[in-house]
């Protein structure tokens, strides 16, 4: 009976340690995490595949960097930097150098707007005098003393027989 209990104790031990170590199974996506780039110097983009009736919707240039969401043999299914997915040939692709992702998803360099100057100081850069008279706005026209004459049109009277 011992020895019963102790094969059902060792049984137990085994298995919550066996669960306990099983990694969990990864959800694939459907993607990858790698970035990949256009070898080649163009490639066609199509949006609906490459049997679509209307031709390619865009050409990637050089170095365009995109996501693969589904391999396949002959053409792939990307998704683009700009987000847009569609199917490139998979000959023109290859995973991209971490130099090139790092330059291409780097965002752009702060534009720094330029300081603008006090009005003191636009004064004594251009060197204007404010008591200038030429730099005085004109003063509004004054009232006609004589009024307007009327040119509306009066009928004639009419002759009486």
């Amino acid at each position: 009976m011992k020895a019963r209990h102790l094969l059902l104790l060792g049984a137990a031990s085994l298995l919550t340690t066996g669960c306990g170590s099983v990694a969990k199974p990864k959800v694939f996506s459907g993607g990858t995490d790698t970035w990949y780039a256009v070898t080649a110097d163009q490639t066609p983009f199509y949006k609906y595949g490459p049997q679509q009736g209307t031709g390619p919707d865009m050409q990637l240039a050089h170095d365009s960097i995109m996501k693969v969401i589904r391999p396949s043999f002959g053409y792939v299914k990307v998704k683009l930097q700009d987000g847009a997915s569609g199917y490139v040939a998979s000959e023109d692709i290859r995973p991209a150098a971490p130099t090139l992702v790092a330059e291409k998803l780097a965002p752009p360099p702060e534009i720094t707007t330029p300081t603008i100057a006090s009005h003191r100081e636009q004064g004594e850069q251009f060197g204007l005098n404010s008591d200038d008279p030429r730099l005085i706005a004109p003063p509004e026209p004054l009232p006609e003393l004589v009024p307007a004459p009327d040119f509306r049109f009066e009928p004639a009277p009419i002759p009486e027989p």
